[in-house]
């Protein structure tokens, strides 16, 4: 007996009633994506993914194609995601930390061994919550952790003394991945009103960092006398000064705690601008290293 075979159109097929789009997503082509999203460039996707700038360009032509949308709008000498291709960041992402937890999963290396990561200061408020999580995914692994300036982690990682770097400024460093960011605000004493004091006494990190210039720069800038009376390398001397009620200084908000209050804004003091958490990491990142990179990115992104 002779029977009729339908046949469906070669982008859709029909499985128990219902459609299955045969359209997939290369990884390799969204890897290659969030690069080009990160670094708003081309030219430094490709010098990052170790291909030339010629293929990235055909892989996103192809993402394009495939998904139908335009998700680059390239204007000038720099690359800008549009508001489809936004969209579509946020699950190439989420596409690519499953794929590497899958496999991470399977590989012994990534669940035992060592990571080294060197951080600062100022990052060391989220390190808790860092350190619980990667513990979560990686029991077994040990994390040596250093704490230092932003140029001192940079140059261990340069040295190959570190794995990863956690830091608050680039120092010129190319290649860091911006993982989160929030304001910087003004904080005194809840004892004591030293913002009221003239001329302002201030607490700061020692000299070289960016964000005691831009706060000496903006009160520059704005006319306010001020005196420096207390310097340190690390916030828990800088918070050790405001508590005791000498000094006003600056810190993001989350590290904002017992017996410290943000200062309002009927102190007239400048706006400030926003600290920033950077991630260096060599690419590609071996087994532990890549691990504790996604933990971040689970983290802040």
């Amino acid at each position: 007996m002779k029977t009729d075979v339908k046949i469906q159109p070669e982008a859709q097929v029909q499985e128990q009633g219902l459609g299955v789009s045969l359209r997939s997503l290369d990884l390799d082509v969204l890897r290659a994506f969030v690069m080009v999203a990160e670094t708003r460039s081309f030219t430094r996707a490709a010098e990052r993914l170790n291909r030339g700038q010629s293929a990235v360009s055909m892989q996103m032509k192809r993402l394009e194609d495939l998904t139908g949308c335009q998700i680059l709008s390239r204007a000038r000498r720099r690359v800008e995601l549009t508001a489809d291709g936004a969209h579509l960041l946020s699950y190439a992402r989420r596409l690519l930390r499953l794929n590497d937890e899958a496999l991470g999963s399977l590989d012994r290396g990534a669940r035992t061994g060592r990571v080294r990561v060197g951080v600062t200061d100022t990052s060391m408020i989220y390190v808790s919550r860092i350190l619980r999580a990667f513990a979560e995914r990686c029991p077994l692994v040990q994390v040596e952790m250093t704490c230092g300036r932003s140029w001192e982690a940079l140059a261990d990682l340069e040295a190959g003394k570190i794995d990863l770097a956690l830091v608050t400024q680039p120092c010129d460093h190319e290649g860091g991945r911006l993982l989160w960011r929030e304001p910087l605000v003004w904080v005194a004493s809840v004892d004591a009103e030293a913002e009221a004091r003239e001329p302002l006494p201030l607490a700061l990190f020692a000299p070289g960092c960016i964000y005691r210039d831009a706060v000496l720069q903006q009160l520059d800038a704005n006319g306010r006398d001020y005196r420096l009376v207390y310097s340190s390398a690390n916030s828990l001397g800088l918070s050790a000064a405001v508590t005791a009620g000498i000094a006003v200084t600056v810190m993001p908000v989350s590290a904002v705690g017992h017996g410290l209050r943000m200062v309002g804004d009927a102190a007239s003091l400048p706006d400030l601008p926003q600290l920033d958490l950077l991630l260096y990491c060599p690419e590609p990142p071996s087994a532990g290293p890549g691990a504790f990179a996604d933990t971040l990115w689970d983290l802040f992104t």
